[in-house]
């Protein structure tokens, strides 16, 4: 809010509402855990399942799911993991136990027949399917980890951070000098230091610091980053399937920051860039002039959306220009300041007005 109060409500199944609980919140509600309530947020990003907020002091507070070390600090574990319940059985495994139970229920319906074999094998999977779910369904939501509490970032004490972006699973920071810093999972190499490992801290990008390169604007992405730097170039590393992050690649990962080449279709001279946002296959660039270019492309279910054709440019991996769309153009035109007619004229200690009720007063009490 204007008055610096933080509040989130939807899904919190990992605690990435902030309420120190996984119960999902339906109406708004200001958070006030982890002495968020004495703080200003100054900006807030939402990933997959954890959440990034940044204070007028610089500090960074996260709370939600901390895998991969998406959280940039250290954290207790749940008092009830819902995911190991699931990730125990494995995809396979549970389709061959739901098919064995809806089987042995199937079984059960029909009339037994005294020389039909039993079906011990079907009811003993039918047991364990029951048994996983049922743990499952014994899921607390009421949860003592600090996972649930927004918690600040230690190792950031010193640092002033300016802005946040929380990917799918890794996260960004940007300080006040135009550093960045990035940590979780680095697939693909979507951190930027040159590999593929995950940091469970906040780790500064190397590269921009050797080139001396500041950046102003940065997303994460699902395993992907870009970030806009104060002279308006564009960076980009991690996933490129689909030319996803505009580096003319369709395939490969890149793990260090590269420039991505922004152009004017019609005269091909360099385009400079004031803001970029990274979705799950796709990619946002907004250029000086209001122009929006798209780096992947978007379907339904792995097939095209069929409201265009799928371009050359997106096979090639380069951001292409969406047609007659202007950024610029949606904002509402500044108007006209008008000045207000003054209404009362100032003479002396009284307004006019004030002074002339004064004075029939004064003549109406000395009669």
């Amino acid at each position: 809010t204007t008055d610096g109060d933080l509040y989130s409500w939807g899904d919190g199944f990992c605690g990435q509402t902030g309420h120190g609980d996984k119960r999902p919140q339906l109406e708004p509600k200001q958070v006030t855990k982890g002495g968020l309530d004495d703080e200003c947020v100054s900006s807030i990003s939402c990933g997959a399942r954890h959440t990034l907020c940044v204070t007028e002091d610089g500090e960074v507070f996260t709370f939600g799911l901390g895998h991969f070390g998406v959280l940039g600090r250290s954290f207790t574990p749940y008092d009830y993991d819902a995911d190991a319940a699931v990730v125990q059985l494995g995809g396979d495994d549970v389709l061959h136990l739901a098919a064995a139970g809806a089987e042995a229920a199937a079984a059960d319906a029909v009339p037994q027949v005294h020389d039909r074999p039993p079906q011990d094998a079907h009811q003993g999977a039918a047991a364990e399917l029951l048994a996983h779910l049922d743990r499952i369904a014994s899921l607390k939501l009421e949860d003592s980890s600090n996972q649930c509490i927004p918690m600040v970032i230690d190792s950031l004490q010193g640092v002033k951070i300016v802005g946040a972006s929380a990917g799918h699973r890794h996260s960004i920071v940007l300080d006040d000098m135009g550093g960045l810093y990035t940590f979780g999972a680095g697939t693909s190499g979507a951190l930027g230091h040159g590999d593929t490992l995950s940091q469970s801290y906040p780790m500064k990008v190397m590269e921009f610091v050797n080139e001396n390169v500041r950046i102003m604007q940065m997303s994460a992405g699902v395993d992907m980053s870009m970030a806009v730097t104060t002279t308006g170039d564009v960076y980009s590393w991690g996933k490129t399937a689909g030319g996803r992050n505009g580096l003319s690649m369709a395939s490969g990962t890149v793990t260090i920051p590269r420039k991505v080449v922004l152009q004017s279709p019609s005269t091909g001279d360099v385009v400079k860039a004031v803001d970029v946002d990274c979705g799950y296959v796709h990619s946002a660039i907004v250029a000086l002039d209001g122009t929006l270019h798209i780096c992947g492309g978007v379907g339904i279910d792995g097939e095209a959306d069929g409201q265009e054709e799928v371009p050359s440019e997106v096979d090639a991996g380069r951001p292409r220009r969406v047609p007659d769309f202007n950024i610029w153009h949606r904002l509402p035109e500044p108007k006209i300041q008008q000045a207000k007619a003054e209404r009362w004229k100032k003479y002396g200690k009284y307004e006019l007005k004030g002074r002339s009720a004064m004075l029939g007063e004064a003549k109406k009490w000395s009669v």
